[in-house]
């Protein structure tokens, strides 16, 4: 297969392929069993000059990766509003 046939192809393939994060969630048992994990902690310690404990990894990208409201309002509005588009 030529190199220009190859592009097309995997241009072709991106095309199709959808990502849906709707439903995901990052739970403790996924962070903590994940393969990817040993190679993040050895990416974060060459980032950061300095050897990370996996727990303090696992703190971090809990943190890091915790969900945050985007909505400006004050609480108050916010828990009317969600309660209005879900009533009791």
């Amino acid at each position: 297969m030529s190199d220009s046939a190859s592009h097309d192809a995997t241009e072709a393939t991106l095309e199709n392929v959808t990502l849906s994060l709707e439903g995901f969630v990052l739970d403790d048992s996924t962070l903590v069993n994940s393969h990817i994990l040993p190679y993040v902690l050895i990416v974060a310690s060459i980032l950061e000059r300095r050897t990370i404990r996996r727990e303090e990894l696992i703190a971090a990208l809990r943190t890091s990766m915790r969900q945050r409201s985007i909505d400006l309002r004050p609480r108050r509005e916010y828990v009317l509003r969600l309660l209005k588009q879900h009533p009791p």
